[in-house]
């Protein structure tokens, strides 16, 4: 494997580092093994590894009271070895003689309790330094932990240990028990831009912080979870704070102080950088909002997890919390030890992307916010989110709770108390553009309360609202209604309840401008025919996961000329027998359902489908016309894990068609696997031996039989094709010479009475230019025709003329044309026909359609095609010789042949009721 680059071998219980890997490996993860020691020839394989990971190979007693060994120079001929992870190796120390080019050194978690002053001398391009949790607080830590054995239980490190690390910048040392900070450890450290202190006791040094001097280059600094056991009423950080010039985010977790003041502030607003505050779990009771307007760049407050609740506190309740809270101050001391990702370089973990990207945020959620009072909240006018989920609101909200916040865009009142009713609501804020109102479900759950959404359409920047989690069952108005809504989270509703009411139907119809409409989880067993038809047109992404459908309607999709994404996971559909017909749709979802069969070309008008989930269903078999082959198939992505395959030779077609398809198919050599039969249960259906389903012998001769088929088939249909008309009049005519016996007829006058529109130009013509010339002077002629410019008596009645005309012909001829049928003469023609057929037992009547398309919809046309196909003939379009002369044959057929017994008996039982 010559070109392999990037290998992972995690968690596979290897107890030595494999040797003979490909030399031009690059990414190497030998993660949650059982290797105890690594040796100078592990690695000569693999001289171009630039990223190895061998974390958690000595962790949780895989290797008893022993640690990771890394023997000297085990790792030095790793000249192009970039970033290295040692973490929960229980190390005791940095390993010597590490490679010059690492830029990245991860040793969080170890037993290292000491740091040399010539441990890291040769890293002198390392960019990133890890060692936090190396002496932790153990009293309260969810995992593995032991004590340093050092004074103080404190990581101890030389003055000079990151003396060479001249291009550090990014340096973690959270969880070490630290006490204080030594400035000669940033003494050279000139690129340093990212510092964590979290989780150590550092408290007294941020009041005289004589290191904060020697760190004019830090953009990021955390100093949470460092108090002691003594709290303060006031924040007290040192005046050196202001010589951090560059500082942009500073994180105070945990600090534990009640009130926020003035003063408290004062060395930071100098700080023109800044721009993020974390203030969260600080057990604030008070807090001046108006002190952030002399920062020069905030854009970030957070005061989440505190006790705000924007109301006058009294001396005992700020005493009962100071005997209250040394319990609580610590409950989440471990967390987090690590950053896990650069976001939290610049963000709290609770403020959420998609909330900042909208501009300046104010988080005070989990607080203890009871109602909003707008006078409370003034001071950060330029707030463009605001987040107060899971506080404890009440309020009814009119327009007037938030006319300080004129520029708010993202507003999350989610998990609190709201009575909506009002229209006036939120109306305050003409450029909000989200709304989330999830969990609000206390007032809807409670009946006899008159529950308004009616204030949407006076939000003309709203796009996003989330309505999720309120168990909504009722509204006042029946209709929502906004033209700039485009994304509605109506999750966890009770739909099954207002559905089946049919004032309910049209929910969503003036959502005008709506793409994504989630209505998972709303207990839905059906959906009735009408709400489709009132679905918006806009969609793009529908989803109905989570309910308790057995069918879908998939004619619906017709309906959706946008969608894109259809999610129908977890119901309970069974069968999917409809194919889709929608040119749309990019990516359709039926995981968890108890799917066991998929109909015939399922996918076949399914042109735009890129991503099929059907995994977790209850498939065995996979029919051959289910999926589309090579230029035919659009899918790239096919998810058919967790289902109970059935590995027989009927599962050859679905081996062919992953071998001629390039889809791809998530966990297909781990889950994709078989059920029956028995001794095949559990394993990967490709381990199935399919050559064993086909014989040399057998294939031979269905490839004889097979090919003879299609080339029979070929000739046959070339043949059709090109000498239909001929083919069909040498048939006919065959026929009529072995079956064909001319019945006397005496007292017949003449063969046939041809009735048509004499006042039609095209029938005269036709009739008197085309069809007597055919009859009566070529080929096999009949006798003369009866005909009414011709025959007919002049002066006598007409009908005595039709009834003698009738009497006296073997057959009646009716040339049919547009207008024809309308006059009455025609319909006297046919009951004297009709009387001849209930007498005599003989069917005298012949239908030629002249026109393409006349009684296309008539039954009894159709009705006389199945009694008496022979009688009912079209004239040939286009106008071709061949196709001439088969139909003028079929009429002269006709008109000589009498049929008798049938229509006899049928007519006869008829009538008598016999």
């Amino acid at each position: 494997m010559r070109k392999l680059r990037e290998l992972h071998l995690n968690g596979n219980s290897l107890h030595t580092v494999p040797g003979g890997l490909p030399s031009g490996l690059q990414f190497l993860n030998l993660n949650s093994n059982f290797i105890t020691k690594v040796k100078p020839g592990d690695f000569k394989d693999t001289p171009n590894i630039t990223v190895l990971h061998l974390a958690a190979n000595c962790y949780l007693g895989s290797c008893g009271k022993k640690s990771l060994k890394i023997k000297k120079k085990s790792l030095v001929h790793l000249r192009y070895l970039m970033n290295l992870t040692l973490s929960f190796n229980r190390l005791k120390a940095i390993p010597r003689c590490l490679p010059l080019s690492l830029l990245s050194l991860k040793l969080k978690l170890n037993t290292i309790d000491r740091i040399h002053a010539g441990d890291l001398r040769n890293l002198v391009n390392l960019k990133l330094l890890d060692l936090s949790g190396n002496c932790p607080v153990c009293a309260n830590t969810p995992f593995f932990c032991q004590p340093c054995e050092t004074p103080n239980g404190e990581l101890q490190i030389h003055p000079n240990a990151f003396a060479p690390l001249a291009h550090l910048e990014e340096l973690r040392l959270s969880g070490n028990s630290l006490r204080s900070v030594q400035p000669s450890w940033f003494q050279n450290l000139t690129s340093l831009q990212y510092l964590y202190l979290a989780f150590n006791f550092l408290i007294g040094d941020m009041a005289t912080g004589d290191f904060l001097a020697m760190l004019p280059r830090v953009e990021v600094m955390d100093l949470s979870y460092n108090t002691d056991e003594s709290y303060s009423h006031n924040l007290n950080l040192s005046k050196s704070f202001s010589k951090l010039t560059s500082l942009k985010t500073l994180h105070l977790e945990s600090y534990v102080f009640f009130h926020l003041s003035e003063n408290d502030l004062e060395p930071l607003y100098s700080l023109t950088n800044l721009s993020v505050l974390n203030f969260a779990t600080n057990f604030l009771l008070r807090a001046n909002l108006t002190l952030f307007n002399k920062f020069h760049n905030l854009t970030v407050v957070d005061l989440a997890e505190n006790r705000l609740s924007f109301q006058s506190q009294s001396a005992d309740a700020l005493s009962a919390c100071e005997s209250g809270c040394k319990s609580n101050s610590v409950r989440r001391r471990f967390h987090p030890y690590i950053h896990k990702d650069q976001l939290y370089r610049r963000f709290p973990p609770s403020i959420k992307p998609q909330c900042s990207a909208y501009g300046p945020v104010l988080d005070l959620s989990r607080n203890n916010i009871i109602s909003i009072d707008p006078e409370a909240l003034q001071g950060l006018e330029n707030t463009a989110c605001l987040n107060l989920s899971f506080n404890f609101i009440g309020d009814m909200f009119n327009g007037s709770q938030f006319l300080h916040f004129p520029r708010l865009k993202y507003l999350d009142i989610s998990y609190n108390k709201l009575y909506m009713r009002y229209r006036d609501a939120f109306r305050e804020l003409p450029e909000l553009e989200v709304l989330d109102l999830t969990g609000n479900a206390h007032y809807f759950l409670m009946s006899g309360l008159n529950h308004s959404l009616n204030f949407l359409d006076l939000l003309p920047s709203l796009k996003t609202l989330n309505l999720s989690w309120n168990e909504i069952s009722t509204l006042t108005d029946k209709q929502m209604s906004s033209k700039s809504l485009q994304e509605l989270n109506f999750r966890a509703n009770r739909l099954h309840i207002m559905w089946k009411r049919k004032g309910y139907y049209n929910l969503f119809q003036n959502l005008t401008n709506l793409t994504t409409l989630d209505l998972s989880l709303n207990k839905l067993s059906h959906i009735p025919k009408r709400v489709y038809d009132y679905l918006p047109k806009t969609l793009r992404r529908l989803s109905l996961s989570g309910n308790r459908m057995k069918a879908f309607r998939w004619n619906m999709l017709q309906q959706q000329p946008y969608l894109e994404e259809l999610d129908l996971s977890l119901n309970h559909l069974e069968f999917v027998v409809e194919n889709l017909s929608n040119s749309s749709l990019r990516r359709l979802d039926l995981s968890h359902n108890r799917i066991s069969q998929l109909a015939p070309g399922f996918l076949k008008q399914a042109g735009s489908l890129w991503d099929l989930d059907l995994s977790s269903n209850k498939l065995q078999l996979i029919n051959q016309t289910t999926f589309e082959w090579d230029s035919e198939n659009y899918l790239g992505r096919l998810s058919l894990y967790n289902n109970p395959w059935r590995c027989t030779c009927d599962l050859l077609y679905f081996h062919l068609w992953m071998r001629e398809n390039d889809v791809e198919l998530p966990l297909l050599a781990t889950s994709v696997t078989c059920h029956f039969p028995q001794e095949m249960r559990g394993k990967s259906v490709l381990t199935y031996d399919i050559q064993a389903c086909v014989s040399d012998d057998k294939a031979m001769a269905i490839f004889i039989v097979t090919s003879f088929h299609i080339i029979l088939l070929l000739f046959a249909s070339v043949t059709a094709r090109l000498f239909y008309w001929d083919l069909a009049y040498v048939l006919e005519y065959a026929l009529a010479k072995l079956k064909h016996r001319r019945l006397p007829s005496p007292g017949y006058a003449y063969d046939a009475f041809v009735m048509y529109d004499t006042k039609d130009p095209l029938a005269s013509d036709w009739v008197l230019n085309r069809l007597r010339v055919e009859l009566e002077e070529r080929g096999e002629r009949v006798r003369p025709l009866c005909l009414e410019e011709r025959d007919w008596q002049p002066g006598a009645p007409v009908l005595e003329n039709l009834s003698a005309s009738v009497q006296k012909s073997r057959k009646t001829v009716l040339v049919i044309t547009e207008g024809f049928l309308s006059h009455g003469v025609v319909r006297m023609a046919a009951l004297l026909v009709q009387q001849r057929l209930v007498e005599e037992g003989v069917d005298a009547l012949v239908l030629v359609l002249l026109q393409p398309g006349v009684l296309r919809r008539s039954r009894i046309l159709h009705l006389r095609r199945r009694l008496c196909r022979r009688s009912v003939l079209e004239w040939p379009r286009p106008a071709h010789p061949a196709a001439q002369r088969w139909f003028w044959h079929r009429l002269r057929r006709v008109i000589h042949q009498d049929r008798r017994a049938n229509h006899a008996q049928l007519h006869g039982t008829y009538f008598t009721g016999q």
